[in-house]
């Protein structure tokens, strides 16, 4: 089974225009990964944000990597010997 990571690639080497990694809206502080510090909401939001961010993303690279296999499985044995 492919990584998403590798799933990715593939369809960026396929031509397909694939959005960046998500980045995180704030940089999370050290000071706030000690023992009992604790974390403002700002932070907790940054960190639903950007997982929510991650999920998206991924399920787009899943969704488009999976119509992708689709069109190749559709042109049949010559047309991929041809592309390799």
């Amino acid at each position: 089974m492919l990584s998403i990571s590798q799933k990715e690639s593939i369809l960026r080497k396929a031509g397909y225009h694939v959005a960046a990694f998500p980045e995180r809206r704030l940089p999370l502080q050290e000071r706030y990964l000690e023992r009992n510090v604790r974390v403002p909401q700002e932070e907790r939001d940054a960190d639903r944000a950007h997982a929510a961010a991650v999920n998206a993303w991924r399920l787009e690279i899943e969704r488009d990597y999976a119509l992708h296999v689709g069109q190749r499985s559709m042109q049949g044995p010559t047309c991929q010997s041809e592309a390799r």
